[in-house]
């Protein structure tokens, strides 16, 4: 009787673990969500609920601050990307080819609400469809253009002003095309001397193969070993030496998150390593989910670090904002 009922939890153990994969690989997998004609700009009403873990620290980091975001709009959902504004609003956009301005409300240095959101949806180049615009990652240049990474085919539209209005410009490297269609060009930073970083989501045998565009405009392919058994998901420029990149692990059995460094002097040669520095999961004092998006912004000197997540347009999945003080070791 004893084997009969531990083959029993044998197998239902299996079934779910399968039941888990499957839903992972469908999340993942899945062509992104079309909406139709362009969505039209207009303001959102979010609500903004406070989550716990406020004050506590992490390698030396402190939580200053976690919501869950929420709207009744049908396009809220799957932020992939985050940029800093100069003028303090945040600028997301989600797997549904749209943008989502927002203004973070921070009291007493921690993170209590947000305000004046709007969305719409990011034009298509001429002759572009809808299915085309999965965006993954967003940067704002001095010039006030708006950078938008794309999957699927993995290319990067260059927008006239923010909110994005038209696309002005397009680049396609080759090294992008062997990306795999869903783990494309998740991580796009642009560094203070005009120099562009890009990286796919996924690793190939253990390092993550994207592209660096020098200030002098030259274009060559780098590796970036990353976190063992984690994707890269944002990548942010902290200052001119160093760029710190966004992980995540989601297996729908295990979610975590980190932060790493790499250092911008070792780009040009072709090959970076990423160095840890914090993780946390389902049992560390930070709310997490599927942490995709991160956007720098600096008080005072010091580093503080935005990061959404993408919840996949799932109700089983959250939208979080969290706001992260870096550790004081990290200012300029």
């Amino acid at each position: 009787m004893r084997r009969q009922q531990t083959a029993i939890l044998e197998w239902l153990l299996l079934a779910a673990l399968l039941l888990a994969g499957a839903w992972v690989l469908w999340i993942q997998l899945r062509p992104p969500r079309g909406l139709g004609p362009q969505i039209a700009a207009h303001a959102v009403a979010i609500t903004a609920t406070p989550l716990p873990g406020t004050g506590t620290r992490i390698s030396g980091a402190r939580l200053a601050g976690a919501l869950a975001l929420a709207s009744d709009d049908p396009g809220f959902g799957g932020l992939s990307g985050l940029a800093a504004l100069p003028d303090g609003r945040l600028l997301a956009v989600s797997d549904a080819g749209q943008w989502l301005l927002m203004r973070p409300v921070v009291q007493g240095g921690a993170l209590v609400g947000v305000t004046d959101a709007e969305m719409g949806g990011l034009p298509a180049p001429p002759g572009g469809e809808k299915y085309d615009m999965d965006s993954e990652a967003v940067q704002v240049s001095p010039d006030g253009r708006t950078w938008v990474s794309f999957e699927q085919q993995h290319r990067i539209l260059i927008y006239d002003g923010v909110p994005p209005r038209r696309p002005v410009a397009a680049r396609w490297h080759t090294p992008a095309m062997r990306w795999a269609p869903n783990g494309g060009g998740e991580a796009l930073a642009l560094l203070p001397d005009g120099a562009l970083l890009w990286l796919p989501e996924h690793a190939q045998a253990g390092v993550h193969r994207g592209v660096f565009t020098d200030a002098a405009g030259q274009t060559s392919s780098i590796t970036v070993a990353g976190l063992p058994g984690f994707a890269i998901t944002d990548a942010v420029a902290l200052d001119g030496a160093r760029v710190l990149l966004l992980h995540r692990r989601f297996t729908g059995v295990e979610t975590a998150a980190a932060l790493s460094l790499i250092d911008v002097a070792a780009l040009p040669s072709g090959s970076a390593t990423a160095r840890p520095l914090l993780r946390w999961d389902r049992n560390s004092a930070w709310p997490i989910d599927n942490m995709e998006g991160a956007a720098l912004v600096r008080e005072a000197g010091r580093p503080v670090l935005y990061v959404v997540s993408d919840d996949n347009f799932s109700r089983a999945q959250r939208t979080l904002l969290l706001r992260l003080e870096l550790p004081a070791g990290m200012k300029n």
